[in-house]
């Protein structure tokens, strides 16, 4: 009988060549983790930029409506959903896809002494508030005072313009 000596080097080539291919596939899973992340970043901060672009276009195109409707801003800022003007709160499409990119709303400011009433207007000042609702991971919002003062004064008068044909008869 004759028993065989056991080679301690025996196998050893095959745990280095193991313990490398672990290393490597470790060092590229990393680098495929950084280069995600990085992707990731940089789609946040393209979405994040559009979504404050779209933000300033709802204060653009809501401008008008809220300017339109001051006789209504005390129903705009009402608590009640059902009595709102008819279009309120303003919304808009950016892209022509049929889909809302961008939602306007109305917020008092602090006019009311000693205790603020945010569903009331008394000073005829607002916020328009437009938010961006087409990215919904990365939401702005911006505002905008408004400031209703009525009609102006007609100076046509002074200049020898007359307004309405009244020339110069002040």
């Amino acid at each position: 009988m004759n028993a065989r000596a056991v080679d301690p080097q025996r196998g050893a080539a095959l745990m280095v060549t193991i313990i490398l291919i672990s290393a490597l596939l470790a060092g590229g899973m990393l680098a495929i983790y950084l280069m995600v992340a990085d992707t990731k970043s940089a789609q946040y901060v393209t979405e994040s930029r559009g979504a404050l672009f779209c933000a300033e276009a709802g204060l653009t195109g809501g401008r008008e409506y809220v300017e339109a409707n001051a006789g209504n801003w005390g129903l705009m800022l009402d608590d009640d959903d059902g009595n709102d003007p008819v279009g309120y709160p303003v919304e808009g499409d950016l892209d022509g896809d049929n889909v809302n990119d961008w939602s306007v709303t109305v917020k008092d400011n602090d006019d009311d002494f000693p205790t603020n009433d945010p569903f009331a207007d008394s000073d005829g000042a607002i916020f328009m508030v437009a938010t961006c609702i087409k990215y919904p991971d990365t939401p702005r919002q911006v505002m905008e005072m408004l400031s209703f003062s009525g009609g102006g004064t007609n100076y046509r008068n002074q200049a020898g313009q007359g307004a309405g044909g009244t020339n110069n008869a002040n």
